[in-house]
């Protein structure tokens, strides 16, 4: 195990790499189903400020284990939280999550076994999901009285209709792998002994990319979650003219030279 600060010794997530490029963020409080508590997102903060610090990073694959991702937000917590605090707990976690999908480089979920709640919206603040034919997808806040509040309406609902989001929002019923897929909430399903290395080779593959392309289409798909799209093309050709003077010229420049043109 990683720790990435000496005063925080983590708890309930483990980080670890696969190389200097690949770096592996397991949730591995299994005994609470990996519930996304407190403690959970002080560790989280921390990691991702040391991540976002850590120069030679790549791509990041988030997982849990064979049996769960993340049932979701802690409700022993959540049930205490007067109105005021339970406002201050959904800032954070939206905070928390806004800078997972900030970060400069791609982020992948593997997702297996039981993905509920604020687990599926820690997936969807990730830039791809891979999952198993054994991976239960659900927003079932609506059971405990709740609503989700940190993408599980505004971002899952973008993949819908309004009326099928409403649909998996009301009844808090699984949404069926293939729906998912065919929706593009997940990218790849894989049997469960070969979805690890398949991200890692994925990953594998995107960090040998020009890092300075990659961030710049990751910060447009980011922008464009939220702007209009005059305002996202503006900053298609901004990003455009940069990454060009950054890397493309010597990219396009050992293009011709391989090629003798």
């Amino acid at each position: 195990m990683i720790i990435y600060n000496i005063k925080m010794i983590y708890q309930t997530l483990n980080i670890s790499k696969h190389n200097e490029k690949i770096k592996i963020l397991e949730l591995c409080n299994f005994r609470k189903l990996n519930v996304l508590s407190q403690k959970f997102f002080d560790e989280f903060n921390d990691i991702i400020d040391n991540l976002n610090e850590d120069k030679n990073i790549r791509t990041l694959i988030i997982k849990g284990n064979e049996k769960v991702f993340s049932a979701g937000g802690d409700l022993s917590e959540i049930q205490k939280a007067e109105q005021n605090e339970a406002y201050l707990m959904c800032w954070r976690v939206q905070k928390s999550f806004e800078r997972l999908m900030s970060l400069r480089f791609p982020v992948i979920a593997v997702l297996d076994g039981i993905v509920f709640g604020g687990g599926f919206e820690l997936a969807l603040h990730c830039d791809l999901r891979f999952c198993t034919e054994n991976t239960i997808l659900r927003l079932p806040e609506v059971d405990m009285g709740l609503i989700p509040g940190a993408g599980g309406i505004s971002i899952f609902s973008r993949f819908f209709s309004n009326s099928d989001a409403a649909y998996y929002l009301f009844s808090g019923e699984q949404i069926p792998v293939e729906e998912a897929l065919k929706k593009g909430i997940i990218q790849k399903v894989l049997k469960r002994e070969e979805i690890l290395n398949f991200a890692i080779n994925f990953a594998e593959e995107i960090s040998q990319k020009p890092p300075e392309s990659i961030s710049a289409i990751k910060r447009i798909l980011f922008s464009n979650l939220f702007k209009n799209l005059d305002d996202c093309m503006k900053m298609e050709a901004k990003e455009f003219s940069s990454v060009l003077e950054k890397c493309g010229k010597e990219k396009i420049k050992q293009f011709f030279d391989s090629r003798n043109l």
